[in-house]
């Protein structure tokens, strides 16, 4: 039972990780360049930043938006098969 359960909270972790990092990652290089781009032309809002972030993260769910619902249906259907093993039965 245990050991069904460590398998299904690792998997868990894995997908948790496999959809934020691409968003992280995405958020924080348009992050750097919009930052370096406010250097040079020295406007200092942090409003301007905001909407490059919002079409990035739009950007990178459009495009592995499929793939990251394949992941959590797969992590649904095999938590749902691991309940009876986790039950006892």
């Amino acid at each position: 039972m245990e050991e069904t359960a460590v398998r299904l909270f690792v998997t868990a972790l894995e997908v948790a990780l496999l959809l934020a990092v691409p968003l992280v990652a995405v958020v924080a290089l348009v992050g750097i360049v919009i930052g370096v781009l406010q250097t040079v032309v020295q406007v200092q809002d942090q409003n301007v930043s905001f909407l490059p972030k919002l079409i990035a993260i739009a950007a990178v769910l459009s495009l592995g938006g499929a793939t990251g619902l394949s992941l959590l249906v797969r992590l649904m259907v095999n938590a749902l098969a691991a309940l009876p093993k986790m039950v006892g039965h």
